[in-house]
Formats: C-alpha cells, structure tokens, sequence
C-alpha cells in the first residue's frame, strides 16, 4: 500500500465516525418524539464523541497493522526471491502476498515484474510487463513501468533499443526527473543511458542524484558505473576510488562480477597509459 493511501484511509476513518455520530444524535431525536431542540442534541453529541474517537482510534490502529503485516509480507516474499531464486514455490508465495497487498491487478503484476527483476531475471520481467495494461497504473506508476523495461533492456545487452525506447517515452522519464524525491532508480537509469550514448559528463551527474536516499544495492549500482564513466574520461584514479567505494557495498554476484570487470579495466587502462608514457 502506497504512504498516501495509508493516510488516506486514516483521515477517512476518524471523519466517519464523527458522521455516525451525528446520525446517533438524529436517531436519538427521531426516537424521543423530535421534542428536543439544539442545546440537548448537541449534549448528547459532546457525550458519544469521546466513544466514537475511541472507535476511529481503534480502527485506524487495526487497519495500520493489517497494512504494515500486507507489506511486510511481501518484503519477505521479494527477499526470499533474491536469496533462494524465483522458483516456482517462491513465485507462488509472491503472488500470494501481493493479491493481500494490492488489489489493483495491473499494479500487481507490475509489482511482481520488480520482484523479478530484483531477482535478475530480466526476460521473465520483460514479459510480465508485457501483459500489464497501462490504463490501470497511476502517473508514477506508468514511470516505474518504463523506467524497469528500459534498464531490463540494457542488461540484457540490447542497447540500441533501449535507446530506442527511451526516446519514444521520453516524456514520462522528463516528468519523473522534476521531482525531487522517489526517483533514484530512475535517475540511475537515465545515467546508464547517458552512459550507453557517450554522455559520461550527464551520466555522472545523474549517478550521484541517484544516491540520495539509495540503499547499499543502487548506491553500489552507482559507483559502479560511474567508476566506468571515470575510465571512459580518462580518471583512472577517480574510478579506482569508485571501485573501493562499491567493494563496501556489495549485494550479490551479479554486483561483485561488475566489480571484478571494472577493477580489470582499471588495470588494464593504467598499464596501457605506462607503456605508452615509456615508449
């Protein structure tokens, strides 16, 4: 469940029950013959009010759990995917999880496609996405949809089209950059475009947006490849430092393979520019 809707629902509960009390005080009336007037209606209103906010209190408390249990859930369904692999008893649970946690279907899938591709299964992610149906997402969430099929194409190594893509949704990607905060994967994603067309410049900049309020994974993401954009303008040093930055940070193989490729490149790029400075 999104923060928003959470407030949404707690708002909602309290203003209800202020209403239930004025139906009470009306039923209240209607029963004894409408023969009290303002001063005793609003007397009776006073007394049931401290009952009715024990009630929303009571409601917005039991509904804050039942949203916090959904979550967190699918917190541990998303990192059982990770830790043991998205097998088809993991994949079940997910699903499960997510039908508690989200009742829009197309949310749901979309969901799961992020589970997926936390997972590095980026053709299983490709193909969730395709069957999502983009009427039924939010602004953000349309955001998020492209923003996942873009960086899942350029892990699967199809660079062109993911440019490709990128540029026919565009729009959505600008709208996403104006705001300030809930886009660090998105920022992170547009730096490896800018990285895949030779921008190494925006790139950079891009990636260090990306780190605020980034976890360990898309901070170690970041300093991987701006490690690389480093080498690619030439700062071996300043790559080298990126590279210790995200050996602290390490997630998983996949990061620590990426690691191992960038440290060799390091390597290899210093000892050509030895050479080249003894000839």
């Amino acid at each position: 469940m999104k923060a928003f809707e959470l407030v949404r629902r707690c708002i909602l509960v309290p203003l209800g029950c202020l209403v239930m009390s004025c139906i009470f005080v009306c039923i209240y009336w209607i029963a004894t013959g409408c023969r009290y007037g303002v001063t005793v209606c609003s007397g009776v209103f006073v007394k049931t009010l401290p009952y009715t906010m024990i009630l929303s209190g009571l409601v917005v408390i039991l509904v804050t759990v039942a949203a916090v249990r959904r979550i967190s859930l699918f917190r541990r369904a998303m990192e059982n995917c990770r830790e043991n692999g998205a097998d088809e008893d993991n994949l079940r649970e997910l699903d499960r999880a997510l039908k508690r946690l989200e009742k829009n279907k197309e949310v749901q899938k979309l969901l799961r496609a992020s589970a997926l591709l936390g997972c590095g299964l980026y053709d299983e992610c490709c193909e969730t996405l395709r069957y999502i149906d983009l009427s039924g997402l939010t602004s953000a969430d349309e955001e998020e949809y492209f923003n996942m099929l873009i960086y899942c194409r350029l892990m699967q190594g199809e660079r062109e089209l993911a440019v490709k893509l990128y540029l026919e949704c565009g729009h959505y990607f600008k709208r996403a950059l104006s705001r300030r905060t809930g886009t660090s994967h998105i920022r992170h994603t547009v730096g490896m475009i800018y990285y895949t067309v030779g921008e190494y410049g925006k790139a950079l900049k891009l990636f260090e947006e990306s780190k605020q309020n980034a976890d360990d994974n898309l901070l170690c993401e970041c300093d991987l490849w701006e490690g690389l954009c480093y080498l690619r303008l030439g700062r071996a040093e300043d790559a080298r430092d990126a590279a210790v930055r995200a050996s602290y940070r390490i997630g998983d193989s996949r990061q620590e393979k990426s690691l191992g490729h960038l440290i060799r490149a390091i390597t290899a790029f210093v000892n050509n520019v030895s050479e080249g400075s003894n000839i």
